[in-house]
């Protein structure tokens, strides 16, 4: 069975991504959930962003592969938003990676001196149609280079961390839509 490496957004590992952490587990999977921010959380996406640009990708890609490198046997990666940008540069330069899942966000695999999808990695890529902070030069440098073994699902609208229950972006339809494909894409792994 693969461990699901589980990444936080800008705001910290809050309460939406412990659930999320929760849910997965109880569905019988094998969940890390990174925290990044050593137990600081963040209640608006400003003050999230400032501190993460205060010390920039130079110190939180390091920081999760560190977070990582314990860790045995095949693995998944899953982040949301800011964590979505960390999990694809983990599972892009991992040779244990098996899955990638970046939901509200996708970047260039570039970014991270990949310029060939690794064989064998899977991903699923979750966002809003609409989402101001997925960038579309990203998100299409990210689906030329994935191509096939990428699954991309839209979702109505332009929230961004609309999986979050209780955040004022939260769609219940979408967030369930993309549990329920996210637990089918994992659901594949521990066949």
């Amino acid at each position: 069975m693969a461990t699901v490496v589980l990444v936080h957004s800008a705001l910290g590992l809050t309460s939406h991504v412990r659930q999320w952490a929760e849910i997965l587990e109880q569905d019988g999977h094998d969940v890390l959930a990174l925290d990044m921010f050593d137990g600081r959380t963040f209640d608006d996406v400003e003050t999230a962003v400032a501190h993460i640009d205060a010390r920039g990708p130079d110190h939180w890609i390091p920081r999760a592969r560190e977070m990582t490198s314990g860790l045995k046997g095949p693995r998944i990666y899953a982040g949301f938003s800011l964590g979505a940008t960390l999990a694809t540069a983990l599972a892009l330069t991992d040779p244990e990676a098996r899955g990638l899942i970046a939901m509200h966000d996708a970047v260039a695999p570039s970014r991270f001196g990949v310029e060939a999808w690794p064989e064998g990695l899977r991903v699923q890529l979750h966002h809003s149609e609409d989402d101001p902070w997925v960038d579309p030069d990203e998100r299409a440098a990210f689906l030329a280079l994935a191509g096939d073994a990428c699954e991309e699902f839209l979702y109505p609208g332009d929230a961004h961390l609309f999986g979050f229950e209780g955040w004022h972006e939260y769609d219940d339809a979408a967030s369930h839509d993309m549990y329920e494909r996210l637990t089918d894409f994992l659901a594949e792994f521990d066949a």
